[in-house]
């Protein structure tokens, strides 16, 4: 059987699977993997309270049959050890007898191991609190360290206008606000300040602290959809002698509801936007988008994405509507990557660019771009921890959502709506001064477990492939960096696009495949990855690579058409996860692209 002929069989039973999980009102919900961390975090939340005592066994046995040969648990089942997570399971199982000893005794020597609840956890996290004060704070509940070794965050800051959270750089993200008022809420119950007037302060701030954040918890119930912070903020509320507070009632109702059959818990209820939005823009790269979803599915799904664009202003970030979350639940926030990836979607699915909802969603994206060119994740200008500041992998994303309304006139670039022709330029400078010395580009989101820096280097500069060749390939983009005669660093765009596919072309592994950084395990998410970037790229010789990478697909694919998903990072590189549908829609991105520039794939059409 030939290379091709292989190829299309696996590329047909990978749509076949990815179409089989599309729920008939438009969208792909897929499935996050279960988490141990999320698991033990909501055991704690609910301890000493009435809960379903044959759930609360499921979950201690999940726990217990998770536990990695180094003592230590990840994130996921299938995650490497860490200390955040076996921190959080060894407060959890101080209450359980489904632990052995021995499992104990190879979990703290794990921790120890890793400089402990301080250290190490400083080691982990350096300046950030978001979470490494919710995790002392577990600890302290289970009577694993004194509450004096728990930050007292200043919650009392949480009743600041949005607007100056960052020039007040807060230890925590802009989402965790939640968790800032109720984990501080915490420690000033059981260790108030030795100052007086900080203590007084508190105190006095404490009702409108709680009033502010039940105003940000949605109709779920849970924050974000998330349930480490909604445990955390019960767990916190409890601890500080206020849970029968509404907050408290409200996180119990979600936390409740999303425990799983198996008596764990994922970190995230579902990634349906995020899933539905590259569902089609791996179809519409593979070119089968209207080969294998009829006009009326198609506007099916279209219809369901723009009922996701948010409609208020967001109560995390003051962030405008415009935007698009992760979810179609009610704790989703809207955020650069899902706008992005919703503008991409709509544009494949038809929608004019001058659709009211397409001209909001450009307009969001323009508003949170930050004064260096970049986009951060959820909100322009804090600038003060990783989620704020801007990104390769925001940025990349961003400028192929803007880029298609773009058009000649005469010597200038012009953006559709608003009118800026500094915003897309700044975009693009910051861009390609991100790219390191070897040609690679460091993504915030999608962590890589193996890589030193637990950075996805092929994440980031496939995507940034995508947008110097999907974007740009009819701009004379180094004439436009000439043209506006700003102080930049010099260069050429078509070798810095030379640099990042070469970076791409080297760390392919002698497998066929890719992972996230040279030398990486190949997974079938960076391989669909990488095989789409480079298949577009228009490098010459790149098609031995190319067949390579698709026959390790074809050789890796499971008999269902999916192939086995790999742990990503996720909000930030250290707090790990996996989603059922990654390998499905990045593997057809990449085998699509590359079949489509040698044979016109033969899928029936659906019409």
């Amino acid at each position: 059987m030939s290379i091709d002929s292989s190829v299309q069989k696996c590329l047909d039973r990978a749509v076949a699977a990815l179409m089989s999980k599309r729920d008939p009102r438009g969208f792909w919900e897929g499935r996050l993997g279960s988490s141990p961390l999320a698991t033990a975090v909501t055991l704690c939340a609910f301890a000493n309270e009435e809960f379903d005592e044959s759930k609360r066994t499921k979950a201690f046995a999940y726990l217990a049959s998770t536990q990695n040969a180094d003592g230590g648990w990840g994130d996921t089942e299938i995650s490497k050890s860490n200390l955040a997570a076996t921190l959080l399971v060894l407060s959890a199982m101080k209450s359980s007898v489904e632990i052995s000893s021995t499992q104990l005794d190879k979990a703290n020597a794990y921790v120890e191991k890793l400089g402990g609840l301080r250290d190490g956890l400083k080691n982990v996290y350096g300046k950030d609190l978001t979470f490494q004060v919710p995790i002392r704070m577990t600890a302290a509940c289970a009577g694993l360290i004194p509450w004096k070794d728990v930050d007292a965050l200043p919650f009392e800051l949480a009743l600041a206008p949005r607007g100056l959270m960052g020039a007040l750089r807060l230890p925590v993200v802009s989402y965790a606000l939640p968790a800032l008022v109720t984990v501080g809420l915490a420690r000033h119950a059981n260790a108030p300040s030795w100052f007086l007037p900080l203590r007084w302060l508190r105190n006095f701030a404490t009702e409108r602290a709680l009033d502010t954040i039940l105003q940000m918890q949605p109709e779920s119930g849970g924050y974000l959809e998330a349930i480490p912070i909604t445990a955390f903020s019960l767990l916190g509320l409890k601890s500080a002698k206020r849970g029968d507070h509404p907050i408290a009632e409200n996180a119990r109702k979600f936390l409740r509801a999303t425990q799983r059959e198996d008596g764990s818990w994922p970190v995230e209820v579902n990634l349906s936007v995020w899933n539905t939005t590259r569902a089609i823009d791996a179809l519409h790269a593979a070119g089968l988008l209207e080969k294998v979803m009829s006009q009326t599915e198609r506007d099916t799904t279209r219809d369901w994405i723009l009922a996701q664009q948010t409609k208020g202003k967001s109560v995390y970030s003051d962030a405008a509507p415009g935007g698009w979350g992760w979810n179609h639940l009610s704790g989703s926030v809207p955020d650069a990557d899902d706008t992005s990836g919703a503008i991409l979607a709509l544009r494949a699915l038809g929608v004019s660019e001058e659709h009211e909802a397409m001209l909001r969603g450009k307009a969001w994206l323009l508003s949170i771009q930050n004064k260096n060119g970049g986009w951060p994740t959820f909100c322009r200008g804090w600038e003060t921890l990783p989620f704020d500041k801007s990104a390769p992998d925001l940025t990349a994303h961003a400028l192929r959502a803007l880029t298609e309304s773009l058009t000649r006139n005469s010597d200038k670039i012009e953006t559709g709506y608003p009118p800026d022709n500094g915003s897309i330029a700044n975009g693009w400078i910051y861009l390609l001064n991100s790219i390191k010395h070897d040609g690679a580009l460091k993504p915030l989101w999608f962590g890589c477990e193996t890589a030193s820096d637990q950075l996805n280097a092929t994440y980031g500069s496939a995507h940034t492939i995508y947008a110097m060749t999907e974007g740009y390939s009819t701009i004379d983009y180094d004439e436009f960096v000439a043209d506006m005669g700003n102080n930049w660093r010099p260069f050429s765009f078509s070798e810095q696009r030379d640099r990042v596919i070469t970076f791409i072309l080297s760390i392919q592994n002698p497998d066929g495949g890719f992972g996230g950084c040279k030398g990486a395990p190949s997974t079938a998410e960076e391989t669909g990855l990488a095989l789409r970037a480079i298949a577009n790229s228009g490098v010459d010789n790149a098609d031995l690579v190319c067949a390579n990478a698709a026959r390790w697909l074809v050789e890796h694919q499971r008999g269902d058409g999916s192939w086995n998903p790999a742990p990503i990072g996720f909000y930030f590189a250290v707090l790990w996860y996996y989603e059922d549908l990654y390998p499905l829609y990045y593997a057809i991105g990449g085998l699509g692209s590359w079949l489509r520039g040698r044979v016109e794939c033969q899928v029936p059409s659906a019409e």
